[in-house]
């Protein structure tokens, strides 16, 4: 499975969200006083985040400039191995 750029974003707010909601139900100060909105805001921020990089298309974007620059990077070793000067092809649509 690969880690996209709005999977990577959602889990570190997850993981906050996770680490401060165990705090609250330990009764860890200073996170016990706080409200329970407070706690859960993090997941909440997760969520919207993963559905606005989808909605807009970040994601997807973020995906194809990754593919393209490894496609490059291919292309130039396998032409290197040949021993033919090449230079890399535009990343096709």
């Amino acid at each position: 499975m690969q880690c996209t750029p709005s999977r990577t974003a959602a889990m570190y707010l997850l993981i906050i969200a996770v680490v401060v909601l165990m705090l609250k139900i330990y009764d860890i100060p200073p996170v016990n006083s706080w409200l329970w909105m407070e706690v859960l805001l993090p997941s909440f921020m997760a969520l919207l985040w993963k559905l606005w990089a989808d909605w807009s298309g970040y994601t997807r974007r973020r995906l194809r400039a990754r593919h393209a620059r490894r496609r490059s990077a291919r292309y130039v070793q396998d032409k290197g191995l040949c021993k033919i000067n090449a230079t890399p092809r535009p990343p096709s649509r």
